[in-house]
């Protein structure tokens, strides 16, 4: 069966069953809730894992999916820029966690400001934004060879990846590397107990680290479970705005470069830099159709990304591919937030949005642009205004018929 689910898991999870393969897309804030929806759907394999970005409502289910189910899973897909964190946060991060530390007692008077916290993460996004692009803009394209054929680990014997030769394989590595992050959380918390740090400056730092040991633990366990990674760069996309890679005709990415091989940690960026959330670099993936009436309608899987870039996201970088339907299922960015409110122009005005499927968020979600689209195109895994418990969201493509037959299950979005 053709088959698109929402998964009700706290966060974003999107289970794709399509010309035979399985994909996942995400997988919401807890692999506890994630197992228990993918046994409800029989799933014992999964052909591709894609991570998005490294957000807890995002990434938070994929950390020990392996070691606490019997799924295989085929290939991860993981954003290119965790490379700027991992050689460090596999061998050594604790160093990691000092340059944290370091960097927030340097902020001096700013880190015991009582702020807003809403602004407090806005304000460090756009200085995360404005330095990556500094030093994007800074760097050489990389060679386009590299590009050209995707980075599959095939695990041959005895060949092991280039990460997987600095890994201390060991239990004590793993235990090291908890206690790494639990003092740096104890950290910041005496900090805050001797009010030299505030505690909304505090809760974005120990979201820093959190978000530092997700992208430790999802590495690992792919290199523990054998199991291949490739890497989509929305850097180098952002340098010529010119998307590639993925498996043509089934998931491609819209705003990441397929890269041969991970990129080179960067010198002269803070992990506060690495490490902070950046939504406009969160990765985009589409499953298309052929642009044929009679045919499926193309998924659009687009994270937390507002589809564009400059003042209020306002450009969009959105180039559809020629020979993929312009009819459309797509998820809600970023939970239906009206901070991505952008992102609903630059889709209009490329395709035809048959359905938006929202899921995640909190009480503040769904926002108003969202809200005032046609609610026979809306469809929700939970609803905070209407007080509307978490299901599933289902979404069925009977097999040759015409698209508007799609049988849907969900809360049809009323608020």
């Amino acid at each position: 069966m053709e088959q698109l689910v929402a998964l009700p898991v706290s966060g974003d999870a999107f289970l794709l069953r399509r010309s035979g393969r399985v994909i996942l897309v995400d997988g919401g804030k807890s692999s506890v809730l994630l197992a228990g929806e993918l046994a409800k759907y029989g799933v014992h394999h999964l052909d591709i894992v894609v991570c998005t970005h490294a957000d807890y409502d995002h990434a938070g289910g994929l950390v020990d999916l392996l070691d606490r189910t019997a799924i295989e899973v085929g290939e991860f897909w993981l954003p290119g820029a965790w490379a700027e964190s991992l050689p460090a946060l596999l061998t050594t991060p604790a160093e990691v966690v000092d340059d944290l530390i370091q960097t927030l007692d340097e902020e001096g008077d700013y880190a015991q400001r009582e702020v807003d916290p809403d602004e407090l993460e806005q304000q460090m996004h756009l200085y995360a934004s404005r330095r990556r692009n500094e030093y994007r803009d800074a760097e050489p394209l990389a060679d386009r060879d590299d590009h050209n054929e995707s980075f599959r680990s095939t695990r041959k014997q005895g060949e092991i990846e280039q990460w997987d030769a600095e890994l201390p394989l060991d239990e004590n590595a793993e235990k090291l590397a908890a206690r790494a992050f639990r003092s740096g959380r104890s950290r910041i918390r005496y900090r805050v107990a001797k009010r030299r740090v505030s505690k909304p400056v505090a809760a974005f730092w120990l979201g820093l680290i959190d978000t530092a040991e997700r992208i430790r633990r999802i590495a690992v366990q792919a290199m523990h479970h054998g199991v291949p990674v490739r890497w989509f760069d929305f850097g180098e996309f952002a340098k010529t705005l010119q998307a590639s890679g993925g498996d043509a005709g089934f998931l491609i990415p819209l705003n990441a470069v397929e890269l041969a091989s991970p990129p080179p940690p960067p010198i002269g960026l803070s992990f506060l830099v690495r490490l902070t959330p950046v939504n406009e670099e969160c990765l985009v993936f589409l499953s298309p159709s052929i642009d044929e009436w009679w045919r499926e309608p193309s998924i659009l899987f687009t994270g937390d990304s507002p589809l564009g870039n400059g003042n209020n996201y306002s450009v969009s970088w959105l180039q559809w591919p020629e020979d993929a339907s312009r009819c459309v299922i797509a998820t809600a960015p970023h939970h239906g937030s009206e901070s991505n409110f952008a992102a609903y122009g630059h889709l209009d005005s490329a395709v035809n949005v048959l359905l938006w499927v929202r899921s995640g968020g909190t009480v503040k979600h769904p926002g108003s642009t969202y809200r005032m689209l046609d609610s026979a195109s809306r469809i929700c895994t939970n609803c905070p205004h209407a007080k509307k418990p978490r299901q599933a969201v289902e979404i069925q493509f009977p097999m040759h018929r015409w698209w508007r037959h799609l049988r849907t299950n969900g809360h049809i979005c009323i608020c």
